[in-house]
């Protein structure tokens, strides 16, 4: 029968390797979705002839999509993409985002929309589909001042502005995403391969012979003989805080130092509330923290003083600054607390004489 600290550790381990291959197949399907454009983002613009441009009715017909065409002669339409920078409902800038160029490619014309500058006869990007907006205010006036001139306008568009944006915003997400994620697929695998490797386990280990431990850590925790405060839960010797990706255990008599915290929350400097917490923090130097309603920390707190009357209840600056400078000094003085209590209870556990 298996320990319960492997069960422990093959929980976390199998939560991680699922988490993070879920990740791996997101970013696939999204790849797999823009298989198209991210091959061609890849392989880069592709010189087209004009007149294998002008043979073309959609962009769809064209595999490789981003090009690189050069025209004869090209004209600044004066239409543009403009973005309105707003303070309220006031205007307080424009920017000019991109410029619509005509741009003559043999007999045909084909319309670029390009960075704001000077045109030129080179354009390379995305061959893509008019929007409506354009052929609304722009190709459609173009054919009433010049019915011939629209006509030999192409029915599709180069994007030479943005036509890497997504691409370069794909790679800056996705490539931190799949080094994390095959990073903790391959540790998860190694954890469950060789299991004493998994943190609860090496946790646990601190305290003694892991294997033992387990086995009353097991005991211990039936529902009749723990307390729950959160996602903690406080059993005869070992407290024990169960999270997505780890198991955090601990003997009640390490114990070191305990206290409530509250946070406030505001928004715009108005209250919206307060959180609380409790701090524990032991003589292996670790400290955890707990969030839960304010009645539990109280509750919590109440149990711990009676069970363990000689640690530290509270929090001051000063004390902070002791644990950060001297924590061995921190502990000494605990331990002195415990034998002090000891020796009262011995002594008024004593016949009289």
């Amino acid at each position: 029968m298996a320990l319960w600290v492997e069960n422990e550790a093959r929980r976390a381990n199998r939560n991680l390797l699922l988490v993070n291959g879920g990740m791996l197949a997101v970013i696939i399907l999204v790849v797999v979705a823009n298989y198209r454009y991210c091959a061609n983002f890849v392989l880069g613009c592709q010189s087209i002839s004009n007149a294998e441009l002008a043979a073309l009715t959609s962009p769809e017909q064209r595999w490789r999509n981003l090009v690189s065409v050069s025209g004869t002669k090209s004209f600044n339409t004066e239409y543009r993409d403009v973005v309105n920078h707003m303070e309220g409902s006031r205007v307080i800038s424009t920017e000019i985002k991109d410029e619509y160029i005509l741009l003559r490619v043999g007999d045909r014309i084909l319309l670029v929309k390009a960075a704001p500058g000077k045109e030129k006869l080179e354009y390379s990007g995305e061959l893509v589909p008019t929007t409506d907006r354009v052929k609304d205010d722009l190709l459609r006036p173009l054919a009433t001042e010049n019915a011939d001139l629209a006509r030999e306008v192409l029915p599709f568009t180069l994007n030479a502005a943005d036509y890497r944006s997504n691409g370069y915003t794909m790679l800056i997400i996705g490539l931190p995403v799949v080094a994390l994620a095959l990073w903790n697929c391959l540790k998860g695998m190694r954890r469950i391969s060789e299991i004493q490797t998994s943190p609860v386990w090496k946790h646990l280990a601190s305290y003694g012979n892991a294997e033992q431990l387990s086995q009353q850590i097991e005991a211990e925790l039936q529902p009749a003989m723990i307390r729950k405060y959160g996602k903690l839960q406080i059993a005869q010797q070992w407290m024990v805080r169960r999270k997505t990706f780890t198991t955090w255990v601990s003997p009640i008599a390490d114990l070191m130092w305990v206290y409530k915290k509250v946070t406030k929350h505001s928004v715009n400097f108005i209250p919206t509330g307060k959180t609380y917490s409790v701090v524990l923090v032991g003589r292996h130097r670790q400290r955890i923290e707990e969030q839960m309603k304010e009645k539990a920390v109280n509750e919590m707190l109440a149990d711990l003083a009676a069970r363990v009357p000689w640690i530290l209840f509270g929090f001051t600056k000063d004390l902070e600054k002791a644990w950060q400078k001297d924590p061995s000094g921190v502990i000494a003085a605990v331990d002195s607390r415990y034998q002090q209590q000891n020796n009262k209870s011995a002594a008024a556990g004593a016949p009289g004489l």
